[in-house]
């Protein structure tokens, strides 16, 4: 069987037989000949296939069950191949549960946004932040957060659940790593028709310009990126401590280190010993470690 003739991005948008989904921001390529679907990698400017094991024990059936063992290890093979092509995306979002029932979406972008970027949709440019409601329009307490990075996702489980979602709460947040179910395995073919169809040239154009905003951020020099690695510690130390026992500007960066290296990778320590304010400034090798030592900090 020959490989359909797949539409250029620029077609993307006039193709009736690609659909862009939402949910992950990929497109999806459907062979009207076979029903087989293909996503396409704008990384590599190429379409993969998708595996669809209905469709394989559709065509198993089309040959019968009384095959010999050739037929079925070749089958086999041919699976295992497919399953090898189907790439495994990554999860940018997050579920929170225990929200307080006024929480607003400025609220939400604010507080996620410690972890991370939240991506923006592709048509609003707004931060994809979704806050459930129920059959009367009234927030439920959960919501969604999607973000650019997959890191961000770790690192927000990791210090954000179970924390104060405001100072004023009795109770906690729980945050945990969002788990999508496969639509296509309850909803059948009705669902493609509920796909959103986006102009390709406007998904790109939102891409290009996240793109120049972290580039921006990342490009404003190295002394910027230092600063977001370096965590400042105050009051950890009194000057008429350090005068009793001098010992401490030995002990201190080591002790300092050992908790710090609980959080990730430490590369400096320094104490600034002349500070009426017990300062220490703790560098991390890279951004997300510092965030995750600024937030344990303010716990």
């Amino acid at each position: 069987m020959s490989a359909p003739k797949f539409p250029k991005p620029s077609e993307f948008a006039a193709d009736t037989r690609v659909q862009l989904v939402e949910e992950t921001g990929h497109y999806i390529f459907t062979d009207p000949s076979d029903g087989g679907e293909y996503e396409y990698d704008e990384a590599k400017g190429a379409w993969f296939p998708m595996w669809n094991e209905s469709l394989v024990e559709q065509q198993q059936s089309i040959y019968g069950t009384e095959q010999d063992d050739d037929v079925v290890e070749e089958q086999e093979s041919t699976k295992r191949k497919n399953k090898g092509l189907a790439r495994k995306k990554e999860n940018t979002s997050v579920y929170v549960s225990g929200l307080p029932l006024d929480t607003t979406d400025e609220e939400m972008v604010a507080f996620f946004s410690q972890c991370g970027t939240i991506m923006p949709d592709i048509v609003t440019n707004k931060p994809r932040v979704k806050l459930y409601r129920d059959a009367s329009g009234e927030l439920k307490g959960d919501a969604l957060v999607t973000y650019y990075k997959a890191p961000s996702v770790q690192l927000a489980v990791d210090i954000l659940d179970d924390s104060r979602f405001r100072p004023t709460n009795s109770t906690n947040i729980q945050v945990q790593e969002a788990k999508f179910e496969n639509k296509a395995e309850h909803s059948g073919e009705a669902d493609k028709t509920k796909r959103l169809r986006v102009d390709s040239k406007l998904v790109q154009k939102r891409l290009n310009q996240l793109e120049r905003k972290l580039d921006w951020v990342d490009d404003a020099g190295e002394v910027a990126d230092r600063h977001k690695r370096t965590v400042i510690l105050k009051h950890m130390f009194t000057l008429k401590e350090l005068e009793e026992d001098i010992t401490m500007l030995l002990d201190l960066p080591e002790d300092v280190r050992a908790e710090c290296e609980k959080l990730g990778k430490v590369t400096s320590v320094k104490v600034y010993d002349l500070s009426e304010d017990g300062v220490i400034a703790v560098k991390f090798k890279d951004e997300l470690s510092a965030k995750a030592c600024v937030q344990v900090c303010a716990l």
